[in-house]
């Protein structure tokens, strides 16, 4: 990744350049594994919240606390249900379902690079966000269904 990220202290202390990298790192990896989806970290910046994307966040706790919140365009979404569900057509509204799911399996996945780091860290259920979407680091990964932006929030106990 060539871009800088600059990190924004939390209540406690910013995560790490190399953890963020490399949390990305994962998603990106495993949303190629559990999708099929070719994902590329494209930019830094404001995330876009619209009314064809769904929102999800969970909240770790531990050594990292704080949310980490996922916006996905729909057809991601009815993908990870298709492809669960062995559905050809799903729903629409079946979406939700599918991002929620999404959302929990790419945190789970890439908080193991946080435990790789020496984080002890827990997952909460996750939750569609309603509202603004929270300060952080956001990133937008770039794929064929459209992009998916990450805010990163959170911050380890010093």
């Amino acid at each position: 990744m060539s871009h800088v990220i600059e990190t924004q202290p939390g209540p406690t202390g910013p995560l790490g350049l190399e953890v963020i990298y490399d949390f990305l790192e994962a998603s990106v990896r495993y949303l190629r594994c559990t999708l099929g989806l070719d994902a590329v970290i494209a930019a830094l910046g404001q995330p876009m919240a619209s009314s064809d994307t769904i929102v999800v966040t969970l909240d770790f706790s531990g050594d990292i606390h704080g949310p980490v919140t996922w916006v996905f365009p729909q057809p991601i979404a009815l993908e990870l249900v298709r492809r669960l569900l062995a559905d050809p057509d799903p729903p629409p509204e079946t979406a939700t379902d599918g991002a929620t799911e999404l959302a929990n399996i790419l945190t789970g996945r890439a908080s193991e690079v946080l435990e790789a780091h020496g984080f002890r860290c827990e997952i909460g259920v996750p939750r569609v966000h309603v509202g603004a979407l929270p300060n952080g680091v956001a990133v937008r990964m770039a794929t064929s269904d459209g992009p998916i932006d990450i805010v990163m929030s959170m911050s380890h106990q010093a």
